[in-house]
């Protein structure tokens, strides 16, 4: 495994640890601040479990315990857009299930050797990592959750239909049904930008005792994605540095959109020819430097 490579998976790896045990997974070590995306999480935990079988155990126990408060149609979306194999995510839904937790969607067969460790705490969803879990608790596992969650983080102006079913990653008449019982409920009110309705919090905006905007919350889908897709392919052997050089200008095009909108670092695309492959390698460094960074923001 090339450098790169390994620290590029530690920096997920350990992003991944930091965000259970902030989630309330029993074991030492730093909780993430950040607020975290528990489908995006699954999916990255997935992903990565070969490379670590007791954070797939540990994170599993999580899932048994406590997943209720995982939206399974929208972790099939998420692992989707990661990319995530099916045969991970497959495994992983599967050995939760046959261990007593929920059923989600893209089930295949469970890992024989699974057995829980009881390794999973949630007495209390008031802390900044848990604001999904505490806004599914209080509103239900469905898009009024993650809807109110995106609206907690949006500028004044507001965001619409269409704005909110890319941040939650539900389907836009799923969103635009949630947007109207929150409408109903006098949560969020509508107002009219130009030719379209964008919605807010109804001032003074508090939703739950001391729950009040903004609240930051990074977009974890993208940011494990773009890290995800940069793992793939730097686990591709055998190219010529021509061709590294060439193939690695087209993944950061692609990334490009999700690197710009999650202010992630950002390669230097004037180098030309070959030279794009060690402005590769550079950025790569910043990426894992980001990862390991990343906490309120």
């Amino acid at each position: 495994m090339p450098p790169s490579t390994s620290s590029l998976q530690s920096a997920l790896l350990n992003r991944a640890w930091i965000q259970w045990i902030a989630l309330g997974v029993d074991a030492v070590g730093e909780r993430d601040d950040a607020v975290v995306d528990p489908e995006a999480l699954i999916a990255l935990t997935a992903e990565l479990g070969d490379a670590d079988a007791r954070l797939r155990d540990v994170s599993t126990d999580w899932c048994v315990a406590h997943g209720r408060y995982v939206n399974g149609s929208r972790l099939k979306q998420v692992a989707r857009e990661l990319g995530t194999p099916l045969e991970a995510i497959g495994e992983y839904v599967a050995t939760v299930a046959a261990a007593g937790g929920p059923s989600w969607p893209l089930a295949t067969q469970p890992r024989p050797d699974y057995a829980t460790r009881g390794k999973a705490r949630l007495d209390s969803a008031l802390s900044r990592p848990r604001l999904r879990i505490r806004l599914r608790a209080a509103f239900g596992v469905n898009a009024r959750a993650d809807v109110l969650a995106a609206v907690l983080a949006a500028p004044e102006i507001g965001l619409s239909v269409a704005d909110l079913a890319r941040r939650t990653r539900f389907t836009k008449p799923n969103v635009a049904f949630a947007v109207d019982a929150l409408l109903l409920a006098g949560l969020l009110e509508a107002r009219a930008v130009g030719n379209e309705r964008r919605v807010a919090l109804t001032q003074p905006g508090e939703i739950l005792p001391g729950l009040r905007p903004p609240v930051a919350q990074p977009d974890w889908v993208a940011r494990f994605g773009v890290a995800l897709e940069v793992l793939r392919f730097e686990g591709r052997d055998g190219m010529s540095p021509s061709v590294r050089a060439i193939e690695s200008r087209r993944v950061v095009e692609g990334l490009w959109a999700r690197i710009l909108s999650e202010g992630l670092p950002q390669p230097n695309r004037d180098a030309l020819g070959e030279r794009f492959s060690n402005a590769y390698d550079r950025w790569v460094v910043s990426l894992v430097d980001s990862l390991r960074s990343t906490s309120r923001t």
